[in-house]
């Protein structure tokens, strides 16, 4: 029979596993994405979509920080700069997908990038889950 403290270690181990994984590859692919555009000069979207996405993507964060009790000056501020970056990840992302097709790298080269790309993204994850100072115990 297992213990408590096992099935705990288990779980977060898959959890933070899962999380990285998916990290690893956005950043993998945002990376690639934003090499891509720089090396080309091209983006695989027309502007009415990027347009379109950073619309939806301004109101579902104003319509958030409103929620959370933003004032109005900051409330377009705060919602215009996260838009501006979910918008300016997932247009990267989706361009460095589409670019690795098109371009596929040597298979060394593209496992030596996810697993750096997956690593950082274990490193994003803890700094945003780490606990607060306070909940640390000293003795």
């Amino acid at each position: 029979m297992r213990s408590a403290l096992d099935e705990d270690i288990s779980r977060k181990f898959y959890w933070n596993a899962i999380l990285s994984i998916i990290m690893g590859l956005i950043i993998f692919f945002w990376g690639s994405g934003v090499y891509s555009i720089i090396s080309t000069f091209n983006v695989y979207f027309r502007l009415s979509y990027v347009l379109l996405a950073y619309t939806i993507a301004f109101i579902f964060f104003a319509v958030y920080l409103e929620h959370r009790g933003v004032k109005v000056p900051y409330l377009f501020a705060g919602a215009g700069l996260l838009s501006f970056l979910v918008t300016f990840i997932g247009v990267c992302s989706i361009n460095g997908v589409l670019w690795i097709i098109e371009n596929f790298p040597p298979i060394d080269n593209l496992l030596i990038g996810l697993s750096l790309s997956i690593l950082a993204g274990f490193v994003f994850i803890k700094l945003i889950t780490s606990p607060r100072k306070d909940e640390y115990e000293y003795e």
